[in-house]
């Protein structure tokens, strides 16, 4: 019966460990297939989160807040997180995911939603590449410069060095606005943004991209 029982637990161990192992395998350096994969799976889970969110307008953008609900995660060998933000009157507006792959340095992978806007954010290397609606944006390297897909020119920049209470973002040479950095704001459900300037349907675009990628990674 003794040794029996040893021979079960090590069968059970040996078969955990083979698990866990291809656990790590199959989060570890995922390639294009793996990565699109996450991401229907994403899509199909973040779906009925989605489904509640408000109409987006100027009106949800100017009264965003970092304020989050239906929050859920899973830390295993695979880091996963869920979630969705409201405006400061607890309206729903962005529904997000965040995945983060077995890696020494940040590999993940970023899905968010509004009514109007579809963003997947790809972390690797210390850049991000953008796709916004479906179109590649450009990639944002570790210092917060966002460069377009062609062309080296600077397309928009996030100031993360300062240590004030707003984070100024620039959009095509121009400050348009500023993210609150929610390690410096005392409030209990402060605004996320701060606009300065009037922006078009493009640079409002690029810039709620710089601000809901900051917002996931601040609140994960």
């Amino acid at each position: 019966m003794g040794v029996a029982f040893a021979l079960l637990i090590m069968l059970t161990l040996g078969a955990a460990g083979v698990y866990l192992l291809l656990n790590i395998l199959k989060n570890l350096k995922p390639g294009r297939a793996k990565i699109q994969s996450d991401l229907a799976i994403m899509k199909a889970e973040l779906q009925p989160l989605v489904s509640d969110l408000v109409p987006w307008s100027k009106e949800e953008m100017e009264q965003l807040s970092l304020n989050q609900i239906n929050r859920k995660a899973n830390r295993g060998v695979a880091t996963t997180i869920k979630g969705v933000f409201t405006t400061i009157y607890h309206e729903p507006v962005i529904a997000w995911a965040y995945k983060k792959y077995v890696s020494p340095k940040e590999n993940a992978l970023v899905y968010a939603r509004t009514t109007a806007h579809e963003f997947i954010f790809r972390i690797k290397n210390g850049e991000v590449e953008i796709v916004a609606n479906n179109k590649l944006m450009g990639t944002l390297d570790a210092n917060g410069v966002l460069r377009p897909a062609k062309g080296v020119k600077l397309l928009a920049q996030i100031n993360r060095q300062t240590e004030a209470l707003m984070l100024p973002v620039q959009v095509n040479g121009k400050q348009v606005g500023s993210l609150t950095n929610p390690e410096k704001s005392g409030q209990t459900n402060p605004r996320a943004f701060q606009m300065i300037a009037p922006m078009g349907q493009e640079e409002e675009e690029v810039f709620l991209s710089l601000g809901v990628l900051e917002m996931v990674k601040r609140g994960i």
